[in-house]
């Protein structure tokens, strides 16, 4: 690996947290996007490389507030979200072998997808939504989390319709990314497919990323740019789409 190709990678992760400590999504879009825009690493070693670091973020989010995690929709969510995560994962496994450019093109759809999905800004229910809603999303995220490492979005837009905390909500996530987030790394273990021949250069990478989301996301809070949450999250988009607009065009091509 190049110095510049590090270089981009580093700073790839380090906007993403500062993106994400203000606006509170799309760490792994955003890294994903990245990455394969800039074409540093292949997909899967990208997704495992964000797999990787999304533990160490959802460990420390975690910390301290186990118990506002709501049980009972965590596993409404997980129920269908695990069973689909290795679907995930081998397909991306066999597209990115066989079917590179495809795979890029899919990723390309699945961000402009999640990102007109946030834009969304759900009302809370008064009630909670029926239970085929949660497995439906929870199926959704599994797959999405299986390819790309990047099963947030549908999560985001169920829990934000209930009539919960912000908190809970918050923590309820952070519990079904760590789920998920670990059963994928086992899967990258047992069968890492191509991001495997590089599996030891990518935990060295991570382990410098740990420092680097560290430091950007205290960089975020302490000292946060003169703008407005609106403007932030245009931004957010901004980078999203122009991500998946380059992502799709490279797979046409």
């Amino acid at each position: 690996m190049t110095l510049w190709q590090l270089a981009a990678i580093l700073l790839s992760l380090a906007l993403a947290s500062y993106i994400q400590t203000l606006t509170g999504f799309a760490f792994g879009l955003i890294v994903m996007g990245l990455l394969a825009t800039l074409d540093v690493l292949p997909i899967e070693s990208a997704a495992l490389l964000c797999a990787l670091l999304s533990l160490f973020n959802n460990c420390m989010a975690l910390r301290g507030h186990w118990r506002e995690i709501d049980l009972r929709l965590a596993r409404r969510l997980l129920v269908t979200s695990l069973p689909l995560l290795p679907v995930g994962y081998y397909l991306a496994t066999w597209l990115g072998e066989e079917r590179a450019p495809l795979l890029g093109m899919l990723l390309g759809c699945v961000i402009l997808i999640a990102c007109l999905a946030l834009l969304m800004q759900p009302k809370p229910r008064e009630t909670l939504s029926p239970r085929w809603h949660f497995h439906a999303a929870g199926g959704l995220s599994g797959l999405m989390g299986g390819l790309f490492a990047a099963n947030g979005p549908p999560l985001v837009v169920m829990l934000y319709r209930q009539p919960m905390t912000l908190v809970a909500i918050r923590c309820t996530l952070f519990a079904v990314f760590l789920v998920g987030g670990a059963m994928r790394m086992g899967l990258s273990i047992i069968s890492p497919g191509r991001a495997g021949e590089h599996l030891s250069e990518l935990l060295m990478i991570g382990a410098a990323g740990v420092f680097v989301v560290i430091a950007f996301t205290e960089l975020a809070r302490r000292f946060p740019p003169p703008l407005s949450d609106h403007h932030l999250r245009q931004v957010a988009y901004a980078i999203l789409l122009v991500s998946s607009g380059n992502l799709i065009l490279k797979g046409l091509i």
